[in-house]
């Protein structure tokens, strides 16, 4: 049997290719590279979208929608007019989101527009300056003490804020469910060349929708892809976003391919059914993960949980952004990432996304039989001859796989009332989640059940 990532057609050659395709673009939260990372991600999954924007200019909440920037050229020339940093080599060498700039600089100006990390001196770190006009680069510190750092330097930075006629894009899809109760699948693509950090997360994202599109589900799913922080609030404002109250939870996939185990950021409830259901699932499939408790830290989780709107979401993370020390550096690169952790993270998204949609509410469906068990040998779900089950001496070979189903029929005659989930049925009995869905759908393929 084919696995989900297979049937995706996710072999290793697909998911490196969009990896290098994508990764060399120069990203930011507004911008051309936004847009063109969004358009060939939907394309390469054929996933239909709708693109939204709003003008630069524009009140969100306490926030104001930055201008959108581009930038075309950006270099460092030193006084025998080597180039010794130029976005051709990296596009994380230029402060993201700086102004345009042209001189002649001494060592001392250049100093204090430039950004390293003495501790990592071979790494280049990522920096921003998206809401205060700024000029400047990003380094390896050993640069700063090499030959090549000879004053004066020739500095040229050719980039636009285009306040008028400038927008804000973002990218909606929606997977319709037999209601319209919603998940919400957001991530972010606004950082340049950071290959955890989130292409990883953009791209599960996109697999996990591209999944979730061609089944037939309960829930109705909304795949969202923003710039971080200032894309999730203009969603959230947006007329577009008009049943926002439909969103019963949802996932913030980001730094889903990292070189470690697999992580659940809780809900900021802690102990909401998606909670849950993560926890369980992560554990089955990694048996080195871990959670880590809710903060109001970290990324879109943050304004999705904010007092208005207060939706619960999860993140499940290969190495969370902050906990490695890769983070916002050039180190988080194509080499930095691992495919078989991808591969992992995407499987226990998928297997999250199946139990959602497991997780009914079972009710009885004939008034005549609303009371006591079902008498389960009429409807041939429990032996002819009985005496044996849960005899220590009899032995066969069916035993112990005959003995968990009707324990399982058992919990579940006793738990159906029309308001406990199949998530808590499998707490209450301390049984298998997938061995009392397979028996509920026993039931309910009897006609003893309907799903809620």
């Amino acid at each position: 049997m084919k696995s989900n990532t297979e049937i995706l057609g996710l072999n290793d050659f697909f998911i490196e290719q969009l990896f290098n395709e994508l990764f060399p673009i120069m990203r930011s939260i507004t911008g051309p590279g936004f847009r063109k990372t969004a358009l060939l991600g939907l394309d390469a999954f054929k996933i239909k979208s709708k693109e939204h924007k709003i003008a630069s200019g524009s009140k969100v909440f306490d926030w104001t929608v930055p201008a959108e920037w581009d930038v075309s050229e950006a270099w460092v020339k030193n006084s025998k007019g080597k180039i010794i940093l130029d976005i051709k080599n990296s596009n994380i060498e230029l402060l993201n989101f700086s102004t345009s700039f042209k001189g002649i600089v001494s060592k001392v100006e250049l100093l204090s527009h430039l950004h390293s990390l003495p501790d990592h001196p071979d790494w280049i770190p990522y920096r921003t300056s998206y809401y205060q006009d700024d000029w400047g680069f990003c380094c390896k510190h050993s640069l700063i003490s090499s030959s090549d750092f000879i004053e004066p330097f020739e500095v040229n930075i050719e980039a636009t804020k285009k306040i008028k006629n400038g927008n804000l894009y973002w990218y909606e899809a929606e997977h319709k469910g037999r209601s319209k109760k919603t998940i919400l699948i957001s991530t972010y693509i606004c950082h340049p060349s950071l290959a955890n950090d989130n292409l990883s997360g953009f791209i599960s994202a996109l697999a996990l929708f591209s999944y979730v599109k061609n089944i037939d589900t309960r829930f109705t799913y909304k795949l969202v892809i923003v710039p971080e922080t200032i894309g999730a609030l203009v969603f959230l404002k947006s007329s577009r976003a008009r049943d926002i109250r439909s969103i019963v939870g949802g996932f913030v996939v980001t730094t889903t391919a990292g070189k470690s185990p697999i992580g659940i950021k809780k809900t900021f409830l802690g102990n909401h059914w998606l909670d849950k259901i993560s926890t369980k699932v992560s554990q089955e499939l990694d048996s080195e993960s871990f959670e880590y408790e809710f903060t109001p830290f970290g990324s879109d989780e943050r304004q999705y949980s904010s007092p208005e709107f207060r939706i619960p979401t999860i993140s499940i993370t290969n190495a969370k952004y902050h906990e490695y020390d890769e983070y916002h550096t050039s180190a988080d690169n194509l080499d930095y990432i691992s495919i078989s952790n991808f591969k992992k993270n995407l499987k226990t998204h998928i297997e999250v996304i199946n139990r959602i949609e497991k997780n009914i509410i079972p009710k009885r469906k004939i008034k005549s039989i609303s009371g006591g068990e079902f008498q389960l040998s009429k409807h041939g779900l429990f032996p002819a001859i009985g005496g044996r089950n849960y005899q220590k001496s009899a032995q066969f070979k069916e035993k112990r796989g005959l003995e968990n189903r009707i324990a399982a029929y058992a919990w579940l005659m006793h738990l159906i009332d029309g308001k406990t989930s199949l998530l808590e049925m499998a707490e209450k009995s301390g049984l298998p989640f997938g061995l009392l869905s397979e028996c509920i759908d026993d039931f309910k393929s009897k006609g003893l059940v309907k799903y809620l």
